[in-house]
């Protein structure tokens, strides 16, 4: 029990990412410092401002899902599906859910949804005619996509819900999950989130938005949380899966936790549509809810990994925010390595905090040089890993477009 309710034991991680697919190969690609982004590749950007993004370049679907199923799926769904099975094998949880199947919660989340076939559809349409339409389209595109083939193939028979809330999404899919957990709705949640939307009308989008970075010469080099040259995101694509557990689950399995999810904290900015809150009120306060959801004190929180997007306008509400919470926390903003792979973000850094803490060892950071002048002075881990022997609790926070903000806090277990 933490502060007087459950924690969620994560005893299972499967990750889809632009530097590699498993567990295994994406937490030594981080520590080595190897950057995800490159020229774009899913579709041809000559023409674009923007020619860079993160994308999951080594992965196939055929290795985790048939033929059939593949066809009938976009890309989104396609990285979920493995990422979840990543995780259920990781978590040796297939038994329990063979067994168990009403007792299994599933949480899926995305921020956007099938849009890669939404192009391909309308594409089909312009090309073709209206009656050329794939009769998938539909569950190809909706943002649930995800949830339902899981739910499918899987077997799974506990409550299923998918949120969808911008860049904060992942984030909060964790919290969805806690609170299944705590309610005593499932005994085990596959809990994540998933993105796949490096498509030219997305990527026009935030062209247009002026949001991205423009180093299209420098790739590797585009993303740069907190620094002075930080110029705007680089968008990515992906997915993190957790297995979340309860303690009488655990202790019933003999599992073996890498973490516990013991804190969650929302708020709304309820001040612009795209921009955050320039006095980063709203994140600051979806941090302290998370910490006294976990039941700790600030300063227990040795690592926050962040939003850090590497825009002018995020990045330095957001450090100020850390910075309340614990000053002497180390800091490493991942999107300067992963991208912004939009609502599977937080899923995928709540699986880094997770094997932080396990690990007892901080990924680093990309692009930090020089601080900018509005941005906290924090412990930035930068370019090399480091060893954290006393870390016992780590933060995640995440902004989401429209003004949402979620936080989450980990322990060891």
């Amino acid at each position: 029990m933490e502060n007087g309710r459950p924690a969620a034991y994560i005893t299972g991680i499967g990750l889809a990412t632009p530097i590699g697919t498993g567990r295994e190969k994406f937490w030594s690609s981080l520590l080595a410092n190897e950057s995800g982004v490159g020229r774009i590749s899913l579709f041809d950007p000559e023409g674009f401002e923007v020619q860079i993004a993160a994308e999951c370049t080594d992965f196939d679907p055929k290795e985790y899902m048939d033929r059939k199923l593949v066809q009938r799926t976009d890309r989104f769904t396609h990285l979920a599906y493995a990422s979840a099975k990543l995780a259920l094998e990781d978590a040796q949880a297939l038994e329990e859910l063979e067994n168990n199947p009403e007792r299994v919660g599933l949480v899926m989340g995305t921020g956007i949804g099938g849009v890669m076939s939404m192009h391909d559809t309308q594409g089909v349409m312009d090309r073709r005619g209206v009656n050329r339409v794939n009769p998938f389209s539909v569950t190809k595109i909706m943002p649930n996509a995800s949830a339902a083939h899981l739910g499918i193939q899987l077997s799974v028979q506990g409550p299923s819900m998918t949120p969808v809330l911008a860049c904060s999404c992942g984030t909060d899919t964790m919290g969805m999950g806690l609170d299944l957990i705590r309610r005593g709705d499932a005994d085990v949640v596959i809990c994540g989130a998933s993105e796949a939307t490096i498509t030219p009308v997305i990527v026009a989008g935030f062209i247009t938005m002026r949001a991205m970075s423009r180093r299209n010469d420098d790739p590797e080099g585009a993303c740069r949380p907190y620094d002075r040259d930080h110029s705007g995101f680089v968008i990515g694509e992906g997915a993190a899966v957790l297995i979340l557990e309860s303690a009488e689950s655990v202790r019933r399995r003999g599992a073996e936790p890498y973490a516990k999810l013991t804190g969650i904290g929302r708020t709304t900015d309820a001040y612009n549509v795209a921009d955050p809150d320039p006095k980063g009120r709203g994140i600051r306060r979806a941090m302290e809810l998370a910490v006294e959801s976990a039941g700790i004190a600030p300063e227990k929180i040795g690592y926050i990994n962040p939003h850090g997007t590497g825009t002018v306008a995020g990045d330095g509400p957001e450090s100020w925010a850390m910075h309340a919470i614990n000053p002497e926390a180390k800091v490493s903003a991942t999107k300067s390595t992963l991208g912004h792979s939009l609502g599977a973000v937080g899923a995928i850094e709540t699986a880094i905090c997770a094997l932080a803490l396990k690990h007892r060892t901080i990924p680093p950071m990309r692009n930090l040089t020089e601080l900018a002048e509005d941005c906290a002075p924090l412990d930035y881990v930068v370019d090399e890993p480091r060893e954290a022997p006393d870390l016992e609790a780590a933060l995640c926070g995440n902004l989401g477009v429209g003004g949402h903000n979620v936080a989450a806090v980990l322990e060891r277990a």
